[in-house]
């Protein structure tokens, strides 16, 4: 008979550490934005080269935060997913 071991706190130990990752960045890139954005003396092109590339940057960090928030939910659901699981076969045996 095959046995499965699930490891329930791995489920809520990863989707905490997801959580938490996507909180540090968040917070990286504001302070990031605070000090850089707040540069008042760039000169005109060094300011449109940074708006060019913070552009860039923001749609990135966006797609990641989503991909990030994506993962960490289902993360969360499959280990729902596997508590139920047992719980249905466990009253099977009762």
């Amino acid at each position: 008979m095959t046995t499965i071991n699930v490891r329930y706190s791995a489920f809520s130990s990863g989707r905490d550490g997801l959580q938490a990752t996507w909180g540090r960045i968040e917070g990286h890139l504001g302070e990031l934005e605070r000090v850089v954005g707040g540069t008042a003396d760039m000169s005109a092109e060094a300011l449109v080269a940074y708006r060019a590339l913070k552009a860039k940057w923001s749609a990135a960090a966006d797609e990641r935060q989503h991909a990030l928030k994506a993962l960490t939910d289902l993360v969360g659901k499959a280990g729902e997913h596997y508590r139920a699981v047992d719980a249905a076969l466990a009253s099977q045996f009762t």
